[in-house]
C-alpha cells in the first residue's frame, strides 16, 4: 500500500486534521525562516554600524584626537577600569 492510497481511504474528517497539520507545519518553517533572515540581517547592520564607529574614531585618532580604539562589542554592559600610580 502506498502512502497515498492510505490517504484516500482515510475518512474526510482525518484527511481535514491531516491538511490542517501539513499547514500548521508549512506555516511554523516559514515563520522560522522569515525570523532567522531577520535576525541576520539586524546582526550585519550592528556590524556595519560597529565598524564605520570604529573607522571614524580611528580616523579621529590619526587626526590628533584621543580615541579609545576598543575591541567590537567591549562596551556592551562592560565597565573599563583603568589602574593609575598614585601621587
Amino acid at each position: 500500500m502506498s502512502i497515498f492510497q492510505n490517504v484516500r481511504e482515510m475518512h474526510p474528517y482525518r484527511r481535514l486534521l491531516l491538511a490542517a497539520l501539513a499547514a500548521i507545519a508549512l506555516v511554523q518553517v516559514v515563520a522560522m525562516v522569515v525570523v532567522t533572515r531577520s535576525q541576520v540581517q539586524k546582526a550585519e547592520t550592528h556590524y556595519a554600524q560597529e565598524r564605520a564607529a570604529l573607522a571614524a574614531a580611528a580616523a579621529d585618532s590619526s587626526a590628533g584626537k584621543s580615541a579609545v580604539m576598543t575591541r567590537p562589542g567591549a562596551h556592551d554592559g562592560v565597565m573599563n577600569v583603568g589602574y593609575v600610580v598614585s601621587r
